[in-house]
Order: C-alpha cells, then sequence, then structure tokens
C-alpha cells in the first residue's frame, strides 16, 4: 500500500474491488486528496471510493456543498466540515498511532461520562464491533457454548449478522492484504449458534425480539442478547438483562446504540447493568463512515483483568490493532501483530469527537419535538404524495406515491428518488415557473436517509437528524423546519412526476459537490 505520513493507505486487495463498486451518483470537479485517501482506509469495500469518487452508498469523503440541505445522518453520511477540519488536522500533524487511540479513548470516556474502569474498544466500524462481545464471552466462559441473539435483523447494518456468528461480511478486511469470502469464518474452531429476530413481521409490523417462546430461551450456555435502540427507522426494543430467561446459563446483554441516539443517563443505566454496549461516530454524531466502539462495563473489565484472553484474539488480527485496546487489557494486547496500526480509523474519530464535543447534549425531549413538528408538515401540506409511517426521535420514516389514488413507491423505486434528492431536478420537472417556490426546492441539493425496506412490499425515505441539525433545531427550530419543509417539498415533486422522470432522466447522474 501507499503510504502517507504513517497512514497505510488504500491496500491492493482495495483497489482491486472499487472497479465492481456500483456507481449510481457521480461526483464531479474534485479529486481525492492524499488526506481524503487516508480517511476512507482501513475500512472494508463499504468504504472503497470507485472511479466516480463515491463509496457504495454514493458519498464522497469531504462535506457537501453549503448550498446542500441534511437530513442524512444515517447508515452512511458525508462528514461535517467542523469533523473534517478536525481529521485533516490531526493527519498533518503525524503523531504515533498508540497517542492517537489512547487520546481517543480518553476523550470519549470524558464526553459520554464514562466510570472510571470502563473499558473502551475502538474497531473500524459498527459491524466489527460485533466480534468483541463474543470474545468477550469466550474470556470469561472459555470452552462453553456461545449463543448470539441479533434483533432488529434488516433495520441494523447488513454486517452485523455474520459478524455476530464470526464470519466476514465483506470481501475486505480492514488490516487484510488479501480478499476473503464472505460468510465464511473468521474463526473456524469457536462455534457461535446464532439466533436473528427480524426487526418487523412480513406486514411492516413491530416484532417482539424477547418474548418467552423464542428458540434462543432454552440455550444451555453463555447467551449474548442484543437489544437495539435505534435501528434505521429508529425503533427502540427494552433492553433485555436476561433476569427472567436462559436459567440454564449466562446471560451477557448487549446494546446497540450504533444510531447514536440516546443520552448519557441511558447509557450509564446500560453500563450498570453490565451491559456492552456498540456506538459508532458516523450516523446521528457526523463522523466519516465507519467508525465504531465497545463500551465495556467496569464490572465486566474487572473480570476480564483476571482471565486468560479468548483463543479467538489471534484470528482477530485482520480487524483490530493492539492499540484500539484498552491498556489495562494488556494480555489481550500481547494476542495481536505489533506492527498493525489503522490510522484511517484513528482519522475517522478524530472527526467525530470534534462533532461529539460541540454539540449540545443530546435530549429526547427535543427530539421528539423536531419528529413531531415534521410529521405535521406532512400531515399538513403533503399528504396526497407523502405518508408518515413512524416518527422515533430524530428519525422521520416516509411512505411516497404520486398521487393519493396510486400505491406506495417499493424500496427500489424510492432509491431512484433518493438519488435524485441531491441533484438539481428543477429543468427535469415540466411547468416549474422560475420565481416558483417548487423550482427553487426542485433545485435545491438534498441529503436524506437511504431507503429502508419495511415489509416485503413497502419500503420508506428517512428524514434523520445528526448532531448539527440537531443543535440547529434546539437553538431556532422555526428556521430548522424550513429545511424540513424545502425537502419534503423536493420529495413530493418527485414523487408526483415520478413516472415522467423515470423515462427522461440518464442512467448516470451528477451529484453536487
Amino acid at each position: 500500500p501507499r503510504n502517507f505520513c504513517g497512514c497505510p493507505g488504500l491496500t491492493l486487495a482495495m483497489r482491486r474491488v472499487l472497479s465492481s463498486v456500483p456507481q449510481r451518483v457521480v461526483a464531479v470537479g474534485r479529486q481525492v486528496s492524499r488526506f481524503e485517501e487516508a480517511l476512507v482506509s482501513g475500512g472494508d469495500d463499504r468504504s472503497a471510493l470507485g472511479e466516480q469518487l463515491t463509496n457504495k452508498y454514493n458519498v464522497s469523503p469531504w462535506p457537501l456543498g453549503p448550498s446542500a440541505l441534511f437530513r442524512g445522518s444515517c447508515t452512511c453520511n458525508p462528514p461535517t466540515q467542523r469533523a473534517y477540519e478536525a481529521a485533516e488536522k490531526v493527519w498533518e500533524a503525524g503523531a504515533s498511532y498508540g497517542t492517537l487511540m489512547a487520546g481517543i479513548r480518553r476523550r470519549l470516556a470524558a464526553a459520554f461520562e464514562l466510570e472510571d474502569g470502563t473499558g473502551v474498544v475502538l474497531c473500524p466500524s459498527g459491524s466489527d464491533a460485533e466480534y468483541l462481545p463474543v470474545a468477550v464471552a469466550q474470556a470469561l466462559a472459555p470452552g462453553s457454548p456461545i449463543g448470539n441473539v441479533v434483533t432488529q435483523h434488516k433495520e441494523i447494518g447488513a454486517g452485523s449478522a455474520p459478524a455476530a456468528g464470526l464470519e466476514y461480511f465483506s470481501r475486505l478486511t480492514p488490516l487484510g492484504s488479501s480478499e476473503v469470502e464472505p460468510n465464511s469464518k473468521v474463526v473456524p474452531d469457536v462455534d457461535v449458534r446464532r439466533f436473528v429476530v427480524p426487526a418487523r413481521d412480513d406486514h411492516g409490523r413491530r416484532a417482539n425480539p424477547h418474548h418467552d417462546d423464542h428458540e434462543y430461551s432454552d440455550f444451555d450456555g453463555v447467551l449474548l442478547v442484543h437489544t437495539v435502540v435505534g435501528g434505521k427507522t429508529g425503533l427502540r426494543d427494552e433492553v433485555y438483562y436476561g433476569d427472567d430467561g436462559n436459567k440454564n446459563g449466562k446471560v451477557l446483554p448487549v446494546v446497540d446504540a450504533c444510531q447514536g441516539r440516546f443520552t448519557n443517563e441511558e447509557l450509564k443505566g446500560w453500563l450498570e447493568k453490565k451491559a456492552m454496549v456498540l456506538v459508532t461516530g458516523s450516523k446521528f454524531y457526523r463522523g466519516p463512515p465507519f467508525s465504531g466502539a465497545v463500551f465495556v462495563p467496569k464490572l465486566l473489565m474487572d473480570e476480564l483483568t483476571s482471565k486468560q484472553p479468548p483463543s479467538m484474539l489471534k484470528h482477530l488480527s485482520e480487524f483490530l490493532c493492539r492499540e484500539d485496546l484498552p491498556e489495562s487489557l494488556g494480555s489481550w494486547r500481547a494476542e495481536l501483530p505489533s506492527k498493525n496500526e489503522n490510522f484511517g480509523l484513528a482519522l475517522r474519530w478524530e472527526a467525530a469527537l470534534a462533532e461529539i464535543e460541540a454539540s449540545v447534549p443530546y435530549s429526547a425531549t427535543i427530539a421528539e419535538a423536531w419528529a413531531r413538528d415534521v410529521s405535521n408538515l406532512v400531515d399538513q401540506h403533503f399528504s396526497e404524495t407523502c405518508s408518515l409511517f413512524e416518527a422515533n426521535r430524530c428519525i422521520v420514516s416516509l411512505r411516497l406515491r404520486p398521487d393519493a389514488e396510486s400505491p406506495f413507491f417499493d424500496a427500489k423505486d424510492l432509491r431512484t428518488i433518493y438519488d435524485w434528492m441531491a441533484l438539481d431536478m428543477s429543468d427535469a420537472i415540466p411547468s416549474l415557473k422560475d420565481d416558483d417556490e417548487h423550482r427553487l426546492a426542485a433545485k435545491q441539493p438534498g441529503a436524506i436517509g437511504q431507503p429502508v425496506e419495511v415489509s416485503k412490499t413497502t419500503g420508506v425515505l428517512r428524514l434523520a437528524l445528526g448532531v448539527d441539525s440537531f443543535d440547529h433545531f434546539a437553538n431556532n427550530p422555526a428556521d430548522a423546519l424550513t429545511h424540513d419543509y424545502q425537502l419534503l417539498l423536493k420529495l413530493n415533486l418527485l414523487a408526483k412526476h415520478f413516472r415522467t422522470l423515470k423515462k427522461t432522466q440518464q442512467q448516470r447522474l451528477l451529484i453536487y459537490v
């Protein structure tokens, strides 16, 4: 790989994969800088930039232009200007990897008010973070069967379920030099029984992830049980601590908080009850994709420091570096190669921390007020083409249709509308006058949340606040809602004229940068 001030660049394996990354939107008038190539390094095929300088989610590694409206703090989002500049400053400074990661752990502990002794393990993404709870389970009960219950399937990252079963979820690994086979075993000699619980039934109704007759109820062994507190549509499940289940073995609760929409008080409660918590620096916190962390409660850390490191740890050298682990897990560190360094991950966390530390504290009250106000905008102005599916804190999920008599679009058609939202569509929609507010809305680039399939026939598009737009609404709600109105107006226009636009639009589109 090429080397940028100690930052490993894109590996040869990653470069081979680039040509196969689907490109739906073309970035123009821009080249990737050495810093930006470092910023996307140390990830997997989701991070790889294709020839059009976007990843598989049509996101480039630089901030949106100043004219763009943003409500896309979801699966994959571009960084804010502040986050980007913070990471670039760190890259230019050239600090050592160990120094950077130790500082990131300290700052995360301070920002989230973690109890002294809480472990902070840094990971290349929220999906990669899934390997850590299994390692903890093996360390606490070596030789015992391990079960792993993954909830809200299809509304969490696609890589979460394979990783929870110790499988590869991408052709590229963050630190590997060659391609791997997705769904093949990362750790061949550890068998994990995976239980996958969907987020919804076939009709889009919320599923109960922890009712008594699930097949994992009688599992005999160490059982990792996930609870998702904010998936892709913002669904929040009641945290399961195993108090009334799994009488035959040990329950280790895992809270998936990767969307980032939680309060420090909620986090404190989870950790006090010995739940491991998975977080990311992208999504709500608006750092570049992808960066992850696992908060390990002090009570578990006390147990782990007296145990031998798990045997599976040596197989995670394609994902973890020594300095990604806290110093208190010195025996774990020793199982990983000393040469591993993932400067791309360090840069992405530095970017995220710039926003985490500068933002107003997350408040469910503010989040719910925004969701209520946006829901009212939909009902009052756009009910013919837009229908509220759900409003969950900072995420409003919408179904779209051309008119009140037509069926709602499926996820495939919504993907097309999602692409169009980033474009100047004012000349593509007929009968728009130069001074008309509809023409201005059609012209405005807007980033929203990618489509989610919530049933076999229904998809939704999402408006999702990130820390910057959350701050905007908290400080000036009326002005922030004008952005939401503009985005809804453009969605309304694209839905209403969808059939005509689909016939006339080119396959390759130009994105505003």
